[in-house]
């Protein structure tokens, strides 16, 4: 039965597809924040938290590295491995970290330092956005109206 895929072998292939979702679920934000030179429409605090949970992730996977190594004998034996083995031995875990970090700083650079609206400025163009959408109609009707 070693010729085979097994089971772990699709549970990995599904942990690559994920990370692959991830780095394009992205994308298209950090284009249509480029493209409107704004960051309006969404809370910075989700980019927050989301930066602050990639981190957390690391860090555990790090910690939890270290620990495995340090019950096999020792951070650097040479029959164990070291505390790194650990750490690439999960990549899944580890691609979603740094991939959610990776673009949780392109956000916070696009919202802190490259787009930061002046008050008097973010106001007047929330207002235009919204005279624009009234006007227009745009978002008054439901997607699936009658209409």
């Amino acid at each position: 039965n070693g010729g085979g895929w097994q089971w772990i072998d699709y549970l990995y292939f599904l942990s690559f597809v994920k990370v692959g979702v991830s780095i394009v679920k992205y994308i298209p934000q950090v284009a249509l924040n480029h493209r409107r030179k704004s960051t309006s429409g969404w809370q910075i605090w989700n980019i927050l938290l989301d930066f602050s949970g990639g981190t957390l992730s690391i860090i555990q996977l790090v910690g939890d590295s270290i620990v495995e190594a340090e019950m096999r004998g020792g951070l650097l034996t040479t029959h164990g491995g070291s505390w790194a083995t650990g750490i690439v031995g999960n990549p899944a875990k580890l691609g979603l970290g740094l991939v959610s970090i990776f673009f949780d700083v392109i956000f916070m650079y696009q919202h802190y330092v490259l787009y930061r609206p002046s008050s008097s400025r973010h106001h007047h163009q929330l207002r235009n956005e919204h005279d624009t959408i009234s006007n227009h109609g745009e978002y008054e009707t439901p997607l699936m109206s009658d209409k």
